[in-house]
């Protein structure tokens, strides 16, 4: 007579154990891709705005060349109006620009930065277990051609 032994309950329990590993590799590793997928959209609509501020700013330039010279009309004129929802909250944002009008041809260059928790934005990345985002910092630049 052959007696049948199961595994049933082995299995179980080795399942189990691989589970207790896999599961948070898992989490990791989906929260990794969500944050590196969204650090990727900031820096984009950051270069959105810059883009938007250059050319803005380059046009303003071809009806008043003043604007040069005046960050008050800048910021009234160009970067109070550049917002985007969780990126660009503040006109403080953006560096003062950079006209280079005597260059052939004639340009403005316009920088601007996210720093999380800074100027009413989240803080990123969100949740920062490892307290990485106090060092988090994307910048971008533009380059348009004066009008």
């Amino acid at each position: 007579m052959f007696v049948r032994r199961t595994r049933k309950g082995a299995t179980i329990a080795e399942t189990a154990a691989s589970m207790v590993l896999l599961i948070p590799l898992v989490f990791l590793v989906l929260f990794v891709a969500l944050e590196a997928s969204k650090a990727y959209f900031i820096k984009e609509s950051l270069a959105q705005g810059a883009r938007q501020a250059a050319r803005d700013l380059a046009v303003a330039y071809g009806q008043n060349s003043q604007i040069e010279y005046n960050p008050s009309m800048q910021d009234s004129m160009v970067f109070d109006n550049i917002r985007l929802a969780g990126v660009i909250a503040s006109s403080e944002q953006f560096d003062a620009p950079v006209f280079n009008s005597g260059g052939s041809p004639p340009t403005v260059t316009v920088t601007v930065h996210y720093r999380g928790g800074q100027y009413g934005l989240p803080t990123f990345p969100n949740p920062d277990p490892l307290n990485l985002g106090s060092n988090f910092a994307l910048d971008a630049t533009s380059t348009y051609r004066l009008e």
